[in-house]
Formats: structure tokens, C-alpha cells, sequence
């Protein structure tokens, strides 16, 4: 850090501090809730998970006297893999001297937070819901929507399973600067080197994500409980546990599918939606709509477009 001023330090301090506590309060996707298979790999060598994945296991079938046993049930591994490749994802944000002089370390050093590990959430929601959305090849893979609803104008809802999506962090937010003295600017940058796949169960083609494309209109969307209902009961069919082994798949759903299911969501409480306290941070609160249908529904405008 090219700089000596004990006020700019003191902010570069403080953002290295408190830049993971506010992306992790910002993000969705990157949440335990969400996601069983999330690999930290920061310090090790590469860019990229190995996933190994066992095929499903055979049941026992009756065997006669002498006969053969795995002739009768060949219960043999035949394991397949998924490789998760991180991306580096970046954000930056310029800091006048003039700003700090005029509008005060406190004020900065939130404004700046906001903006770097917003923005560095942002990217991560996307890359998670766009790798989920492409599961299988597209969007039109495990589809209990509107298939022919896709492109521009529409989105693509999502309901999953906690072990459809595995994630690799090689590099935890983190934040540089460099002072410009031509310009008088401090240049705050900030990383994150993630990845994202969708991890099948067992067979190359079975994942634990069902899709339903939807216009993103508001007053056009045209999906109710029925079609998550749908999603449900294609997910037990792959026994898939759901969260916490409670039978519950997370739904994110775009704002316009919110408005067509909101009528549908009611009778909503504290007791049907859990203890918020115990369901983690701020994206989470905040995009937490209602429970039904054995979905737990969050609401995002991050959710990719149908193709």
C-alpha cells in the first residue's frame, strides 16, 4: 500500500476486517442451508475439486443354494466424477481524498462495503443459480414449468435438493489498495475466487434440481403451488432428503412468481416459516417468503434467464 496517511489506513483496516461479515450477510446461494458439498481449497495447490460419485447401491435379491451372488444383485462401485473449476470474480471502487476529507471515514467506509461485497455477492448468486439452471445441459432438463416460456423476459425457478449443488472457495473475500498520487485516489479492489457444479446423484443425467421456467412480468407469472408441488414429488421419487432430512427443498423464485403463488402463501407465521434467528443472515431474512408445498421459498432477482 503505496499510501502513509494513518486515516486511510485505519479504512483499509477496518474493510479488510469486516468485508467477509458483510458478503456472507449479503449473499444467498453461498449458505450451509443451501449447500452439503462446499469445499474450501484457499492455500492448496490448483483450481479445481474432484467430486467423486458413487452410483446407486442394488438391493439384495434371493439367491438359491450355491448359486451366484452378484450374479443375482451386482452391487460393484461404479463410481463417475464432477469437476468444480473456480472463478476469480472482482469488484473495485476509487476513494477521492476529497471523499474522506468532506464525507467522513464512517460514511466511506460503509459506502464502500456495500458496493465491494455487494458486489462480489451479487456475482456469486449468479454463477450458483446459472450453474444450477444448466444442470443436465439447460434449462429444459428436469422442467416442471413452461419450457416454451424462455429467453429474454422470462426466468428460470429453481428447486433444490442440499446436495445438487457443490461449491470450491479458493480465495475468501479479500481486498487490496494502491494509492494514486497523480489523481489523489485511493483504489480499493476486491477478489473472490469461487466455483460452482451441479452435482448429479449417482447417474451422469439425475440431479436434485427441478426447474420452472416462468415470465418475469409482473401479473404475467403463471406458476402456483401446484408446480412446486410437482417439483416435490419429483425430488422424493429421486430420494432426495431435503434439507436437514426434514422432507423440505428450497425454492428461489423471481419476483413475478412470488406475486403468482403470494395469494396461496397464507396463513404464514412464525411457526410454519421456523425461527429466523435460526435461519442465518440478512439475504436469507430478507428473501424469505413463506413455506408450503414442503418448499421453504426465497425470493431473487438473480435467477438466470430460460434458454
Amino acid at each position: 500500500m503505496a499510501t502513509t496517511s494513518t486515516t486511510v489506513q485505519e479504512l483499509y483496516t477496518d474493510i479488510v476486517a469486516d468485508l467477509q461479515v458483510y458478503y456472507s450477510d449479503a449473499v444467498l446461494i453461498d449458505n450451509s442451508q443451501f449447500l452439503l458439498n462446499r469445499f474450501d481449497i484457499s492455500g492448496e495447490s490448483g483450481a479445481v475439486v474432484r467430486v467423486p460419485i458413487t452410483n446407486s447401491y442394488t438391493d439384495a435379491a434371493t439367491v438359491s443354494a450355491g448359486g451366484s451372488i452378484i450374479g443375482a444383485a451386482d452391487g460393484s462401485f461404479d463410481p463417475i466424477s464432477v469437476d468444480i473449476t473456480v472463478s476469480k470474480y472482482g469488484v473495485g471502487s476509487n476513494v477521492h481524498a476529497e471523499a474522506l476529507e468532506d464525507g467522513g471515514i464512517s460514511v466511506v467506509r460503509q459506502a464502500l462495503l456495500e458496493r465491494l461485497s455487494g458486489g462480489l455477492a451479487q456475482a456469486v448468486d449468479v454463477a450458483g443459480f446459472a450453474e444450477a439452471a444448466g444442470a443436465g445441459g439447460n434449462s429444459n432438463v428436469n422442467q416442471d414449468g413452461n419450457a416454451s416460456i424462455n429467453g429474454a423476459g422470462s426466468a428460470v425457478n429453481l428447486v433444490m435438493d442440499r446436495s445438487a449443488l457443490g461449491m470450491a472457495i479458493k480465495r475468501q473475500p479479500s481486498t487490496a489498495i494502491w494509492y494514486d498520487p497523480d489523481a489523489d485516489l485511493n483504489q480499493f479492489r476486491s477478489s473472490i475466487r469461487v466455483g460452482f457444479k451441479a452435482i448429479p446423484n449417482g447417474v451422469a443425467t439425475t440431479f436434485g434440481i427441478r426447474k420452472l421456467n416462468d415470465s418475469t412480468t409482473i401479473g404475467s407469472g403463471a406458476l402456483t403451488l401446484d408446480d412446486f408441488a410437482k417439483s416435490v414429488a419429483n425430488l422424493r421419487a429421486g430420494n432426495f432428503p431435503g434439507m436437514n432430512g426434514l422432507g423440505m427443498y428450497s425454492a428461489f423464485v423471481s419476483p413475478a412468481t412470488e406475486f403468482s403463488v403470494a395469494s396461496q402463501l397464507n396463513s404464514v407465521t412464525q411457526s410454519t416459516i421456523g425461527d429466523l434467528s435460526e435461519i442465518g443472515n440478512r439475504a436469507l431474512l430478507t428473501g424469505l417468503i413463506g413455506q408450503a408445498a414442503s418448499c421453504e421459498f426465497f425470493r431473487s432477482n438473480n435467477l438466470p434467464q430460460g434458454d
